[in-house]
């Protein structure tokens, strides 16, 4: 395993300099010299992936089945086990549509690798049978299942390469699902858009695991979502209470309640963008014992500022500089700094907080650039701990902005409804993140990692997808997998 970390640590990017990810792909001819040699390649790349497959589908099985079946036991042909699971196959392969969906993974080619090494997989189902049990079940159910997943991998240690100060780094930021013209459920949000319309849209908060090499790992989601006031008719100001609009602020007080019970005996930092830096979410993390490196906008906490500037002035030792990659780092941070806020009911709060500016001068293209970070935090920093707060975790809160592109832009079809149904919609929200995750370990398995080098994460997921679809596959060699252990073992 150590080859393979010094081996991807020479390929990193200019944002990040120790991710494992690689910057570029070869750009060679094809390595294999007969159809042997291929069919040789593909067989050990799918054995891979149906290995991380088996390790992780036994808990999930288990979990799925302590969800309750809403359906009439005599009309049931499949059990909503075997429902999710080809829910997930959905995403896992990348299909487009429950159309794409149906039509593939019916295919007697996929069915018959899929009975050889699972053979509780009788026959496939319409997916449209899972779309209604979806529509039927508390999606909160099958959404807490990817973060008790994630949960087992922590307590596993599978994931322990990932802390950064003896903290776990957790990313949080919310993104815009989808956008429609038509109001299709009474919880979307709404805005007035620039023609004077009524524009809706889903709005999702998102939490993920992010490491200093690159590595993002989806842990929650929570929907940002107007609650249906069935008073209708009430016209006062009781009734315009009701109807405020959901935002991302209070999504993360209950993201916060769900991550704490999630992981209440983990050592948690939280990294957040511009919109965090307030008095109510750096009192949550304190009181939920998490450490937090929140990005401070320059025209935030006009007060913090001022006094850190100050204290800057005062105490000009309290500064580091560093060459980080191609980038030549300079740090200086202010402790102690008291902070006044005023809650909604208007009693004043105090409390001490930490701010950290890091300038940063690097050449690219021939010219000088430059570019300033702020973060304020609950932790005093110094010259020993300033490079691993900044650079280790708070640089690496964009791991889940890159996520979100990943599910947006290559293959996961992030901001498909899937289902015009509220409970559905979110259901299949949940089962699209279940099946990154499964990708995500698949694509840094250590017997994987070499054709992620080569075809890039896309293209091995293609690769494998293309191989299972096809007549590559000694199926022998796949039932003989049943007997052997799974293990995970990852790059990381």
């Amino acid at each position: 395993m150590h080859h393979y970390r010094r081996q991807t640590r020479r390929v990193g990017s200019t944002r990040n300099p120790e991710a494992i990810n690689p910057s570029t792909l070869p750009n060679c001819k094809c390595q294999w010299k007969s159809v042997e040699e291929e069919q040789e390649a593909r067989q050990a790349a799918v054995e891979a992936q149906l290995n991380v497959l088996r390790a992780l589908f036994p808990g999930l099985l288990e979990k799925f089945a302590r969800i309750g079946d809403p359906r009439r036991p005599g009309s049931i042909r499949h059990k909503h086990t075997v429902l999710l699971v080809f829910g997930i196959l959905l995403f896992l392969f990348q299909f487009n549509s429950r159309r794409e969906a149906n039509r593939e993974l019916t295919r007697p080619g996929i069915m018959e690798v899929l009975r050889a090494v699972f053979p509780e997989i009788e026959r496939a189902p319409h997916l449209d049978t899972l779309a209604r049990f979806l529509e039927r079940i508390k999606p909160e159910e099958l959404e807490d299942i990817l973060g008790a997943t994630v949960r087992k991998l922590l307590r596993s240690k599978k994931l322990q390469a990932l802390l950064v100060s003896k903290c776990y780094v957790v990313a949080i930021d919310g993104t815009q699902k989808l956008a429609s013209t038509i109001p299709f459920v009474p919880q979307l949000l709404h805005r007035r858009g620039k023609d004077g319309q009524e524009d809706y849209f889903v709005y999702v908060l998102e939490a993920a695991l992010v490491g200093p090499q690159g590595v993002t790992i989806p842990l929650l989601a929570e929907f940002c979502e107007n609650q249906v006031n069935e008073d209708d008719g009430a016209d006062n100001e009781d009734s315009q209470e009701k109807q405020k609009q959901d935002c991302e602020l209070k999504a993360f007080r209950r993201l916060a309640g769900r991550l704490k019970e999630l992981l209440n005996k983990q050592r948690l930092m939280i990294v957040a963008d511009g919109l965090y830096p307030n008095g109510p979410v750096m009192s949550i993390c304190r009181a939920n014992n998490w450490d937090f490196m929140i990005v401070l906008p320059a025209k935030c906490l006009p007060s913090v500022w001022a006094e850190a500037e100050g204290i800057h002035q005062l105490e000009p030792k309290q500064s580091l500089a560093n060459r980080w990659g191609n980038r030549q780092q300079y740090f200086w941070w202010a402790n102690d700094i008291d902070y006044e806020w005023r809650d909604a009911e208007g009693h004043y709060h105090r409390q001490s907080v930490n701010v950290v500016v890091c300038h940063e001068t690097w050449q690219e293209k021939g010219e000088t650039r430059r570019t300033t970070w702020a973060w304020v935090s609950c932790a005093s920093f110094n010259g020993k701990n300033v490079l691993n707060r900044c650079n280790k975790a708070a640089r690496h809160r964009w791991g889940i902005e890159e996520n979100f592109l990943t599910e947006k832009r290559c293959g996961y079809n992030y901001e498909h409804a899937f289902s015009y149904n509220w409970n559905g919609l979110k259901g299949w929200h949940a089962l699209m993140r279940l099946a990154h995750l499964i990708n995500t370990l698949t694509l840094l398995s250590v017997a994987l990692w070499e054709t992620v080098q080569t075809l890039g994460k896309r293209g091995t997921l293609s690769f494998l997808r293309e191989t299972i679809g096809g007549r590559w596959l000694d199926i022998s060699r796949l039932t003989m997998l049943r007997d052997r252990p799974a293990q995970l073992r990852l790059v990381i």
